[in-house]
């Protein structure tokens, strides 16, 4: 009985708790950094050490997310791997399909083209992992 009082007075994670984790922290970090940064090469010519500046927080953030995958149970780990796994597949697909429109003509992308995709992608294969389980 007194275990399972215990059991109840456990707080459960908000969504509060978890905006305030390393992983998402450091993912905004990285991209307010990159949003940031894009438009000065437009408009004049800029140091290169100054548009290697969002690698930093983004590597802080692959830390992070290594350091929460250790953390976590089995089921967490397979829904996060599951994520990944399926965000990668799209990815590919997407790149194939980019490098057929670049050979046809029909549209020339970027060699950092696929690094946005490839994060929304895993938050949607994320999303729907979890739904599933």
């Amino acid at each position: 009985m007194l275990y399972c009082i215990g059991m109840l007075k456990r707080p459960t994670p908000t969504w509060r708790s978890r905006f305030s984790r390393p992983v998402f922290i450091w993912a905004m970090c990285a991209l307010l950094t990159e949003l940031a940064v894009q438009p000065l090469g437009k408009t004049r010519p800029v140091p290169p050490w100054l548009t290697l500046m969002p690698i930093v927080p983004a590597l802080f953030f692959v830390w992070a997310l290594f350091r929460a995958v250790q953390k976590m149970d089995e089921l967490q780990k397979r829904i996060c791997l599951e994520s990944i796994f399926i965000a990668f597949i799209l990815t590919l697909v997407l790149a194939f399909v980019l490098g057929g429109l670049d050979r046809a003509g029909i549209y020339r992308a970027g060699s950092d083209a696929l690094g946005t995709p490839m994060m929304f992608l895993w938050a949607c294969a994320y999303v729907v992992t979890v739904w599933r389980y």
